[in-house]
């Protein structure tokens, strides 16, 4: 068997492994595009309640309602805290997964590169043999043996 055929199943492999690679990074890619679009509706939703709440005190508010405000509020931003801490380690997963496909498809070029390197070197020597056997060959016109017509 050519030693180009023999690194088919680790090419397979390799490309395997590179697909694997892409997925996760498109995977941890959109659960980082979720993350931030759910931080983004907590803001938004954070800023209408601050506009709200400016606007109801604006007509005077009471103890109570004014500490619901202040409390629900403190919540908002825990979970906007939260959310931006959540984000910043997607954010951290997606380059992680971009390194480690990037890694891969370096090593499945690399490796279809040799197997493409040795099938050359295996048509070069085929094409050698092929070369010596005609050269050995005895010529029609040069056979001492050949009688002329």
């Amino acid at each position: 068997m050519k030693n180009s055929r023999r690194l088919k199943p680790v090419a397979r492999f390799a490309h395997q492994q590179e697909r694997t690679a892409a997925r996760q990074l498109g995977d941890s890619l959109r659960r980082a595009e979720q993350l931030q679009k759910h931080l983004d509706d907590l803001v938004e939703y954070r800023d209408q309640y601050v506009a709200g709440f400016k606007a109801a005190g604006a007509q005077g508010l009471s103890v109570v309602k004014l500490r619901d405000y202040q409390l629900f509020l403190r919540r908002l931003d825990n979970a906007i805290m939260q959310q931006r801490h959540h984000l910043l380690a997607s954010r951290q997963q997606c380059q992680h997964s971009q390194n480690e496909w990037h890694n891969r498809h370096g090593h499945s070029k690399m490796i279809d590169k040799v197997i493409d390197n040795r099938k050359q070197a295996e048509n070069r020597k085929r094409d050698e043999q092929e070369q010596r056997e005609i050269d050995d060959r005895p010529t029609s016109s040069t056979d001492p043996n050949r009688p002329d017509h």
